[in-house]
């Protein structure tokens, strides 16, 4: 439930508003923010609280590519300034090359911690943002000031809230379904079993999850309501059915059936009624990915002899081949902002890298290469600045966050076991 206490943006005046900060993610002369994130002040028995939501808090601005974090062995200010305007010696922090100050304080509350957040501009001497949270944990407080910081900066919202389905391969055949935290942290379990799970698809909602299981001795598509764990099996098409998603309005699913040993890729209703079959060229066709408008599909076929991309209609029409380099390709994603196509593709080492295709043009780019024998199955953050994949640069196969042009990576997990197909969810409501 969303505790939030209170909520509160500071504007100033005017004439100075037109003049904030605002970080343009796609100018070509974008550059990450040097921001100063103070030591969180404590107050009573906080202190262990505050220096865990300072470093979540600082593992999530640094995992969005867009600011540079200033090292704390170069702070020039008073360690004990204080948390107003009127306080802080911005002259100080200035000459560390700040561009913007974060400081907070932290509380402890009834049911969990309470922080107060503070957001400075340096050079303009001014507090810009004020939030006062509560919550559960030292790490909720922190993903909510992550959010509203990126969301000041950016003007749009920030990811940290989301969570990320992934499968967990344990020991002894276990299958899991685990839900991370956008940063790779907080792992909850929501399903298990010993047959295979495949695929997670979250509803737009973010209330249930879509996924492709073996428990009917055939693979075939399962929804699990994440509120009580209760579950539903849709009705079979053929020999399988399976790789299911949610149109982006909730109301239809997308997804692979195979009859007489063809699979093509089929939509129906959300409650499984009005299957329509939208391919039938005799090669595979696989992995269907909705548009951020649910006005197109793109997919998986061999029709040309190997893997690629296509797009179609989302009623079958006009489908037409996308991706011509490469001879894998496999496992596409529509970016939530309509521009690029995150996919799979194997190279002649037999190297597993992602990559990213452009839905208009067809222009690919690469995301990853050198960092690994097995980089797969991306998935893009619901703002689309992000994308998750896993890798098996680490050793066993993890969670990777990555910027879509691949210049900051970071491996979020650490878990025992082997993590397949992410997905990431949807934005809270």
């Amino acid at each position: 439930m969303n505790r939030l206490l209170a909520l509160a943006l500071l504007l100033p005046a005017a004439s100075l508003a037109d003049q904030r900060q605002v970080i343009d993610v796609g100018s070509p002369d974008f550059r990450p923010l040097p921001v100063a994130l103070a030591p969180f002040r404590a107050e009573g028995e906080a202190k262990g609280a505050a220096a865990e939501a300072a470093e979540v808090l600082k593992g999530d601005l640094l995992l969005t590519g867009l600011f540079d974090l200033i090292d704390p062995k170069s702070f020039l200010a008073d360690p004990g300034e204080g948390l107003t305007a009127a306080a802080i010696r911005f002259p100080r922090w200035a000459d560390v090359g700040a561009e913007g100050l974060v400081k907070a304080l932290v509380r402890k509350a009834r049911d969990g911690w309470s922080a107060e957040l503070h957001l400075f501009e340096v050079r303009a001497a001014r507090e810009v943002l004020f939030r006062v949270y509560a919550e559960r944990t030292p790490r909720l407080l922190a993903h909510r000031a992550a959010d509203d910081i990126v969301q000041y900066y950016t003007q749009e919202p920030g990811i940290f809230r989301t969570r990320i389905a992934v499968v967990r391969k344990s020991k002894g055949g276990v299958r899991e379904l685990v839900l991370f935290d956008a940063d790779g942290g907080n792992p909850e379990v929501v399903h298990r079993e010993t047959t295979p799970v495949l695929l997670p698809a979250w509803k737009p909602d973010g209330r249930d999850l879509l996924f492709t299981g073996f428990a009917g001795g055939r693979p075939e598509l399962w929804l699990l309501r994440l509120a009580d764990r209760t579950m539903r099996r849709f009705q079979g098409l053929g020999d399988l059915a399976s790789g299911g998603v949610f149109s982006p309005d909730g109301r239809r699913i997308a997804f692979t059936a195979s009859e007489n040993g063809n699979s093509d890729i089929w939509v129906m209703n959300v409650d499984g009624s009005g299957p329509v079959r939208l391919t039938r060229d005799p090669a595979t066709d696989t992995s269907p990915t909705w548009s951020p408008d649910g006005k197109r599909i793109a997919f998986v076929s061999t029709r040309a002899g190997n893997p690629h991309l296509y797009v179609m209609n989302s009623d079958g029409s006009e489908q037409r081949r996308l991706t011509f380099q490469g001879t894998y390709n496999q496992t596409p994603r529509w970016s939530p902002r309509g521009d690029l196509i995150a996919f799979t593709a194997r190279d002649e080492r037999k190297v597993f890298d992602v990559f990213t295709v452009s839905a208009q043009t067809g222009k690919i780019a690469r995301v990853t290469q050198d960092q690994g024998w097995t980089n797969e199955e991306p998935s893009w953050a619901p703002n689309g600045r992000l994308l998750v994949f896993t890798s098996d640069r680490g050793g066993r196969a993890q969670l990777v966050v990555s910027t879509p042009g691949g210049d900051r990576q970071k491996i979020v997990t650490n878990d025992a076991g082997e993590l397949e197909t992410p997905a990431w969810g949807p934005l809270p409501k």
